[in-house]
């Protein structure tokens, strides 16, 4: 399994930039193979290296990779696949057409958090890269991404508690008919929402392992920045993830408001990146600037 590092924070404060860079640094070590994701619908990524990107991984350097996901062709495969599975379970009921129902349930809200999230578990799964590095699309988004698997086992469970109950009642009914009794290890739907609880269980604990995520805030020095990122703090908190890493972009001078960010993330290392003169675009200048990032120290 690799490591997982994700950048989250407010639209615009360079996320794209820093987790280049980032990777960059990551690739230094030539014994780590280092994959860059974008899951933003707005992907920067082949703007800053200056080459053309897709879902499959493009190397970049001998150790690095870079690959920008469609959220809408990740939504589309995922309402396949469930239509699959559901058209097998309710194979007797084809004569309801139930085709026209996936065509609404296409439109539904949720379904960019559930191809966020299909990412997420497949960057979890790679076993090609020993890294892997994550560029989240807006905080909502990814906020909403990162609820998921604690949202899906609250109402997973509930399912589990339905299902019960109604086995046991045409159980019931079939028993007075003196029909054949039904287990719910033989009840496939009661075997679908078990699948379905263990994988989010599973990514539930991925999330909040920081051994295994690294959840990376990026901002700026000004206050409306600094505002958001404790929102964000506070959210992920009540998910019970954490925040390993701080970085300021842009970042012009030790001052109070940088010990200010400091304070207001005690548990969490920071690291400045300082404002550049120019765009920082391509893979030389961003190898190059890289170098530049420094970690900050209490004084």
């Amino acid at each position: 399994m690799a490591q997982l590092h994700m950048y989250i924070g407010k639209g615009g404060v360079g996320k794209s930039t820093s987790s280049s860079m980032e990777a960059l640094r990551f690739a230094n070590d030539k014994a780590k193979k280092v994959l860059l994701v974008s899951m933003d619908p707005a992907h920067n990524l082949h703007d800053l290296f200056k080459t053309k990107l897709g879902e499959k991984p493009t190397k970049v350097t001998s150790n690095l990779s870079l690959s920008e996901f469609d959220l809408e062709k990740k939504s589309q495969e995922y309402m396949a696949s469930i239509q699959k599975e559901l058209k097998g379970l309710y194979h007797y009921q084809q004569a309801l057409n139930i085709d026209k129902y996936f065509n609404i349930l296409k439109f539904a809200p949720g379904m960019e958090e559930y191809a966020s999230l299909l990412v997420l578990e497949q960057c979890f799964a790679e076993n090609h890269n020993d890294i892997v590095l994550v560029d989240t699309p807006p905080t909502a988004l990814t906020l909403k991404t990162l609820a998921l698997p604690s949202v899906n086992l609250h109402w997973v469970d509930h399912l589990i508690g339905m299902r019960k109950e109604i086995v046991q009642k045409k159980n019931c009914v079939a028993n007075i008919r003196k029909e054949n009794l039904n287990t719910l290890s033989e009840d496939p739907l009661f075997g679908r929402l078990l699948r379905m609880r263990k994988r989010y269980a599973k990514l539930k604990e991925q999330l909040m392992d920081s051994e295994i995520t690294e959840i990376c805030l990026v901002l700026n020095e000004d206050s409306l920045s600094l505002s958001e990122s404790l929102m964000i703090k506070e959210q992920l908190e009540s998910l019970s993830i954490g925040i390993s890493k701080i970085i300021v972009n842009k970042f012009l001078s030790e001052s109070q408001q940088i010990q200010r960010i400091a304070n207001s993330f005690p548990e969490s290392s920071l690291e400045l990146i300082p404002l550049g003169d120019n765009p920082i675009q391509g893979l030389e200048n961003l190898d190059s600037f890289s170098k530049r990032i420094t970690m900050y120290r209490q004084k």
